[in-house]
């Protein structure tokens, strides 16, 4: 079993705050519990319930989506007395001089695949020696526990705020993103100046993330007897071809200090009819994970470049280029606020202080784009165990990146600035 990275030394800070293990338990398990698997994702049931548990006078907005999917926001406002409720109608909040402060995390998780290659069920959330199995465990449902047992101490300690936080639990992450776009389209943290993504990150904090683009590729060409290729165009073969000229673009074009190269890798390919034919037709899906530095744009003119040279060296292809994902790579500088007052108290609290990237996207590659706002990600789990059979997470993780969301908020480690 692969551990989180676990924090070397003691704290540098007073241990004033920490939820107890049981308590921490008990919310993980009924997140874990509470099926919102893609592509149904339903994450509205688990909104719902975070709902039912927020303190009296509250502020909160659901964004319904249909189909049984939501998005929530909750806000602790320095001046905010009374609980409000809307169903996807914006509220200003309270602001201060420095801007508000949000933390992000999404309720949805990715499919459990063969459940009978689990070790446990998916969704018992089994729990032994200090790890709760199950799918969303790490990926990113710890995540969404250790905002809620924050926002819950945060609303206690909210005479101590200097500014506004949110907390907002999004929903479709792991395919379109319906929940962020729908929060950063509407405004809704608009006086918003850092953002905390509250997946993954292994004990550590990450300040940037690879983007991805996604490209499906159909290429038809000209069957022939296998005996004959020449008479034909070898779509399978074509399609390779392109596949090559993008990973070598990609891998050449650059290396980022923390992320590394660039990749292209082909995730899906169908061809052929039988095994003495020239193949006519082919279609792949290229998964190209991209740096700071290298923009969207740039790989799509690229792909159209490359499909156009290669119809002009084969006359009578076809190749058709869709692109079936977006997400731009994003960062933050390591001397820039919140990043480098976050790796002091990571260090402070006995974890890393030394910045990490993240190489999957989370919903800051659709949200900064929209609120350009220094940002890191920072979560209970290892990403290693993101999307793997026999997904887990250690329940003492997830106590320690509540603290220290609490600690953030509160600015409860000026002593280590």
């Amino acid at each position: 079993m692969m551990r989180e990275k676990m924090p070397q030394g003691g704290s540098g800070l007073q241990d004033i705050w920490k939820p107890s293990e049981s308590r921490c338990a008990q919310l993980l398990r009924e997140l874990v519990q509470t099926d919102t698997c893609q592509p149904e994702g339903k994450e509205e049931m688990l909104v719902d319930k975070i709902i039912s548990r927020l303190p009296e006078g509250i502020a909160y907005t659901k964004l319904s989506h249909g189909e049984g999917r939501a998005s929530l926001i909750v806000e602790i406002g320095r001046k905010l007395e009374s609980k409000v409720h809307a169903e996807n109608q914006a509220r200003p909040g309270e602001t201060s001089d420095d801007g508000a402060l949000a933390f992000i995390g999404h309720l949805d998780t990715v499919s459990c695949g063969k459940k009978e290659e689990w070790k446990y069920p998916p969704h018992d959330a089994h729990m032994e020696d200090g790890v709760m199995y199950g799918r969303g465990t790490a990926d990113m449902k710890g995540g969404a526990a250790a905002m809620i047992l924050a926002m819950e101490k945060i609303w206690e300690e909210r005479h101590l705020l200097k500014r506004d936080v949110y907390f907002c639990f999004t929903a479709d992450e792991e395919y379109k993103g319906l929940g962020i776009q729908a929060i950063a389209g509407g405004g809704y943290l608009s006086d918003v100046k850092e953002v905390i993504i509250c997946e993954p990150s292994n004990g550590q904090v990450s300040i940037c993330e690879k983007g991805a683009v996604w490209l499906s590729v159909r290429v038809k060409g000209v069957s022939a007897h296998a005996s004959r290729p020449e008479l034909g165009i070898n779509a399978a073969e074509i399609a390779y071809k392109f596949a090559g000229r993008m990973k070598e673009y990609v891998e050449s074009a650059g290396e980022h200090p923390i992320l590394g190269k660039a990749s292209a890798s082909v995730t899906k390919i169908e061809s052929g009819i039988m095994t003495n034919m020239i193949p006519p037709e082919a279609e792949l899906v290229l998964d190209i994970r991209t740096v700071p530095g290298i923009g969207c744009g740039e790989v799509e003119e690229h792909a159209v470049r490359v499909g156009k040279e290669l119809k002009e060296a084969h006359p009578g292809l076809d190749i058709c280029i869709e692109t079936l994902n977006c997400r731009p790579a994003v960062g933050t500088k390591e001397s820039e606020g919140i990043a480098a007052r976050m790796l002091r108290l990571s260090e402070a609290m006995g974890m890393s202080g030394k910045p990490r990237g993240t190489h999957f996207y989370t919903d800051a590659s659709q949200l900064i784009p929209v609120l350009p706002v220094p940002f890191v990600i920072a979560g209970p789990g290892d990403d290693k165990q993101a999307h793997c059979t026999d997904e887990h997470i250690e329940v003492g993780s997830v106590m320690r990146f509540a603290e220290m969301y609490w600690r953030y908020a509160v600015n409860q480690f000026s002593s280590v600035l």
